[in-house]
């Protein structure tokens, strides 16, 4: 991508400006105009290139440079202790990781109140076939699940492994064929669940079942905070991949994801990210814009999805 020159400032406090504080008070939001024109301002400044992605010398966290204009490190230290408690371990040989915050939680000078904290998390799997690299996978989550299941201060809720063969039921819920596979806690502390086919006989699956197919793979605990008097539900999603012998990247859910909305925490990760970085298709900026408008489209439709404050996030 072609660099931008540096421009001058170009947003003060005009009309359109005093158009966005007045759109933002109506909705019962203070803005800050000095802030505001900063802000306005390094987005527009912000050196466009090819290597788009910028470390913070100051914190070592590092990301998409929009995302670093958007980030607020005063949270850090918060950042890094949950992600020990969500963040899967490396593995020497065999697991690496990369973890980051995503989401609301990413843009905190632009999203002051996030109602959740979400982690991405780049894991990739040193194996010498798919059938293990899906197998390895499938046990680092669950041990991280019993090891993170409970204590006074987090709460392990549910663990997306896996996807459904065949239609089932449970509890009187359809199962689709193609859907992902929530396990609540006390399934993955058992490792297994019990469905029912289609003449409602009951069948149980193993935790292993998830190797087959592992698809989206998520967990997601309730964390207190007594010192913040609250708690707050945390998601750590899972971007999973197999290197092969011969170096080769594959996804294991078909679909590498782009970096454009997460902050990676840790800097020792970087030879880790720009290793997955390379084996992004070339259109991965025009997909992830083109996802974002799909969204926005979907969320501002009349019906239950409706949601316009999913709908201000993706805008």
């Amino acid at each position: 991508m072609p660099r931008v020159k540096k421009q001058q400032k170009v947003f003060k406090k005009d009309a359109e400006l005093q158009q966005i504080i007045d759109a933002a008070q109506r909705l019962g939001v203070t803005i800050d105009k000095e802030k505001a024109i900063k802000w306005l301002n390094d987005m527009v400044t912000a050196k466009k290139t090819s290597e788009d992605v910028t470390i913070d010398a100051k914190t070592g966290v590092y990301g998409h440079e929009i995302n670093l204009i958007d980030f607020d490190s005063k949270e850090l230290d918060r950042f890094k202790r949950i992600a020990d408690i969500v963040g899967l371990p490396d593995t020497k040989g065999v697991v690496e990781t990369a973890i980051s915050i995503s989401g609301s939680a990413a843009q905190g000078k632009i999203q002051r109140y996030p109602g959740d904290l979400d982690y991405f998390e780049r894991v990739n799997i040193l194996a010498p076939n798919r059938e293990a690299a899906c197998k390895i996978i499938g046990e680092v989550m669950r041990t991280k699940a019993l090891d993170k299941f409970y204590s006074p201060v987090y709460q392990l809720i549910e663990v997306k492994w896996g996807t459904f063969k065949t239609d089932f039921k449970k509890k009187g819920k359809a199962l689709k064929a193609g859907s992902a596979i929530s396990w609540d806690a006390e399934e993955v502390k058992q490792g297994f669940m019990t469905v029912e086919d289609e003449k409602a006989n009951p069948i149980k699956l193993p935790w292993s079942y998830g190797e087959k197919d592992p698809g989206w793979c998520k967990l997601d605990w309730i964390i207190a905070e007594p010192e913040k008097g609250r708690v707050v539900n945390v998601s750590n999603m899972l971007d999973v991949t197999w290197e092969s012998p011969a170096g080769k990247i594959i996804p294991l859910d078909g679909q590498l994801d782009p970096y454009f909305q997460e902050v990676y925490l840790e800097a020792g990760s970087i030879p880790l990210f720009t290793k997955l970085r390379q084996n992004l298709s070339p259109d991965h900026l025009d997909k992830y814009v083109k996802d974002l408008e799909g969204q926005v489209a979907y969320y501002s439709k009349k019906g239950p999805q409706q949601n316009y404050g999913k709908y201000a996030k993706r805008l």
